[in-house]
């Protein structure tokens, strides 16, 4: 959801998903002079909590620097990410644009801090918005915490390892397994059906709700990966005789290099009590510890019997275990590829692989090539079609870019070259070492590579969304995403999918504002660590000086302001 206010020279634009609020600030020129920063008031209109939202930074003449709010500490850039709000919930947001010297600001900051007195930081700009629902058919979108949330993670529970916390898995999961249990859940009785196609068929959550539903006569049928070769194949087989498994399990044994899918098709009986597809969960997370609780992923249900329809032939194909020239000609008539972004209906187009060309990469590349704003997530390295065109000047679009990897921008110092150009904000993941969320995650996902068939390529994975997203702030976003990697062996090799969605911007919402958390924790880590070589301070300027480059055209502080404004177009 999205929402809009200006009053007085300041204008304040929101973008809610469920668990994540963007929040961009524009100021009239005349109201730059003197402006030390914005304090945000975050209210839940449901329950009345009021509260500042916190600030990393702070004036050097703070004498408290524990712990410090907006109010005392106004945040001296033009967009901010509120990453603790709950889904489907009304929220008010207050902004203000600060102005004094910084003695006069953390004066009223520190009453307006205490108890009651948020009224002591009068005006601003106010608007409420309601988060995006992932309770709603609509908005069934589903992202766990992840290695982004190391922070959060030692702020709430210590430096304790998850294994021995169960609430902290709930927490690192954030919805992600309950909301695929609550898919299987759908199945609750004798006139529904459930059709999977999953890679890593092993963590026992899942697979014993699809045992539940088999038990409340619910029909239940999945395809699993087992090519000779790595372990993954040995794992299936072992979950399914040790968690006692009746339904009918397929293993896919020919064909693709890798069955690579992790979907579940919900089917209905109609009034004739022929099985109907009706709805798919997919997204690139594997059943696994480490999918759920170490990598950065996401699921996704989608309520549309079209696209389920698409899933469910996809299901037949792969049930027959067919060669891959086989799967290959099956696949490009049930998902034919559009030939570039103008050709992607309104709406949701699901893709499947092994396809018979790159087809896929060429609409990849262009929906990169035509975008003025783009976000891109990547595990592994980016095909070379879609590495040129993001290697290409910006000529005025803002790109921001998340590997897991330097190597997914391909040779060493690609990722340099990328960040000197001022419409590129380009970041690897790095993990933040010597706590045991790291070790655990660590250990998880070393784990999960020991067990699968992408060998070391698949080491130490933490960003495993893929996701490239055009234009979201805009009325007409393409989103892609699914479990098909942007590489030449998972578009003609693996049996993968992938959905597009073009016009939706709800979903786009949801979408970049959870990318956003995850790439400002990997971009600030690696800044952080630039300032911190060249012995820079952290701190709140006290001067106005601090905007200016957020006003000078071509540097990339003003088109990250314009971009967040909806001014980029």
């Amino acid at each position: 959801m999205r929402a809009r206010a200006s009053k007085d020279g300041l204008t304040v634009r929101v973008i809610a998903g469920t668990h994540a609020t963007l929040l961009a600030f524009d100021l009239a020129d005349e109201r730059r002079a003197g402006c030390l920063g914005f304090s945000i008031e975050r209210t839940d209109v449901g329950t009345g909590d009021r509260r500042w939202l916190p600030n990393s930074l702070r004036f050097m003449s703070d004498p408290n620097p524990e712990w410090v709010t907006t109010a005392r500490a106004p945040l001296q850039k033009f967009r901010w990410g509120d990453y603790t709000t709950e889904p489907g919930r009304l929220y008010r947001y207050r902004v203000v644009a600060r102005y004094g010297t910084p003695a006069e600001i953390l004066a009223q900051g520190v009453i307006a801090e205490r108890p009651g007195g948020f009224d002591a930081i009068p005006g601003g700009v106010s608007l409420e918005l309601r988060t995006e629902d992932n309770r709603s058919e609509a908005t069934s979108i589903f992202f766990n915490r992840g290695a982004a949330a190391s922070q959060a993670y030692v702020s709430k529970f210590g430096d304790n390892d998850p294994d021995d916390i169960p609430e902290a898995l709930t927490w690192l999961s954030r919805g992600l397994e309950e909301g695929l249990v609550a898919f299987i859940a759908k199945a609750d009785g004798p006139d529904f059906a459930l059709h999977g196609c999953i890679y890593e068929f092993e963590k026992p959550t899942p697979i014993k709700a699809l045992i539940q539903a088999q038990k409340r006569g619910a029909e239940v049928h999945i395809v699993y990966h087992a090519r000779n070769g790595g372990k993954t194949a040995e794992e299936n087989r072992h979950a399914i005789e040790s968690l006692g498994v009746e339904f009918p399990t397929t293993p896919r044994t020919q064909g693709s290099a890798i069955m690579h899918n992790k979907y579940l098709v919900l089917l209905r009986k109609d009034a004739a009590g022929a099985l109907k597809p009706i709805a798919v969960w997919t997204g690139g997370t594997n059943w696994t510890e480490g999918g759920i609780y170490g990598q950065l992923n996401v699921g996704h249900a989608v309520y549309d019997t079209a696209v389920a329809e698409r899933y469910e032939a996809g299901f037949q194909v792969l049930a027959q275990d067919l060669s891959i020239d086989a799967t290959q000609a099956k696949n490009d008539l049930i998902t034919p590829t559009p030939l570039n972004r103008a050709a992607v209906q309104h709406g949701t187009t699901p893709l499947f692989s092994p396809q018979n060309g790159l087809g896929m990469i060429d609409l990849y590349a262009d929906i990169c090539k035509t975008a003025k704003v783009l976000m891109i997530s990547a595990p592994f390295a980016l095909h070379e079609t879609i590495r040129a065109v993001l290697q290409s000047p910006t000529d005025g679009a803002m790109r921001f870019m998340l590997a897991d990897k330097e190597g997914s921008y391909g040779e060493k110092g690609n990722i340099d070259r990328l960040n000197a150009d001022p419409g590129n904000m380009a970041a690897v993941a790095k993990p933040f070492e010597g706590i045991k969320l790291t070790d655990f995650q660590k250990r998880k996902l070393d784990r999960d590579r020991l067990m699968m068939d992408e060998g070391f390529h698949h080491a130490g994975i933490h960003i495993h969304s893929k996701i490239i997203l055009a234009d979201p702030f805009g009325a007409d976003p393409v989103l892609i995403t699914g479990s098909a990697n942007f590489s030449t062996n998972s578009t003609v090799a693996n049996d993968s999918n992938v959905l597009v969605f073009r016009g939706d911007t709800a979903v786009a919402d949801v979408y970049v504002a959870d990318f956003m958390r995850m790439f400002e924790h990997y971009w600030f880590r690696s800044r952080k660590d630039e300032k911190l070589a060249a012995n820079q301070v952290f701190a709140l300027k006290d001067t106005d000086a601090w905007s200016e480059r957020y006003f000078t055209p071509g540097t990339r502080d003003q088109r990250d302001r314009l971009a967040f404004l909806g001014l980029i177009t």
